[in-house]
């Protein structure tokens, strides 16, 4: 028989609400972490439920957690309320993961769907002061992406220079991003850029002293 903790994120998962109420006033924890890092403030910013996001709130939910960042992960799955109301209660906009260095920036521009969403986000998080030049840790794996994926010490501008649009590059730079900085194996973000073949427009907005034009 599951004990009153699983069963809350059995709720949480299923979008029971009034369960998840019910078992919290029962003694279950809501801030309960299960074997797979599934907590209930994590589903509810990951599916976008801001309903659910209030609930676990006033219930004790804490916004800080290190393996399963709401702020983080709701930016990767492109929810842009759940980031705004995240933001709003004062989640941490410089969060960064101990073992990767993965900011929410880093998160966001980790995926081309839902680019106008995650347009929002970025906007969102730099208006937040998130760091535009935190670097990763070279060589640690992250869960950004599939496998055999390694982190190469790269800025959310290189990873917008590879999966972002003009307007995401822009906000970036107009923060501060520096267009110079390279990863671990001196790349530039304009050197993303062009290993991953985008077009002019983008590569224009990435050139710096001592490179050729682009025509």
């Amino acid at each position: 028989m599951q004990n009153l903790d699983e069963q809350l994120i059995k709720a949480a998962v299923e979008q029971d609400l009034a369960k998840v109420k019910l078992l919290v006033s029962q003694g279950a924890n809501i801030n309960y972490t299960d074997q797979w890092n599934n907590c209930a403030i994590f589903t509810a910013a990951w599916d976008g439920n801001i309903e659910a996001l209030e609930l676990y709130y006033n219930l004790g939910a804490e916004l800080e957690l290190e393996d399963n960042n709401p702020l983080c992960n709701a930016a990767y799955n492109g929810q842009a309320g759940s980031v705004l109301w995240l933001l709003g209660k004062g989640a941490n906009a410089n969060f960064s993961f101990k073992n990767t260095g993965e900011n929410a920036l880093h998160y966001t521009i980790s995926k081309t769907s839902e680019m106008q969403a995650r347009t929002e986000i970025v906007k969102a998080l730099i208006a937040a002061g998130t760091d535009v030049n935190k670097k990763t840790e070279k060589g640690k794996s992250t869960l950004c992406f599939m496998r055999d994926a390694f982190l190469k010490a790269e800025t959310p501008l290189h990873r917008a220079a590879a999966y972002g649009n003009e307007e995401i590059i822009r906000s970036l730079l107009v923060a501060g991003a520096d267009v110079k900085t390279k990863d671990a194996n001196g790349d530039t973000a304009l050197s993303w850029g062009s290993w991953y073949l985008r077009d002019t427009n983008i590569l224009r907005l990435l050139l710096y002293d001592g490179v050729p034009g682009i025509y």
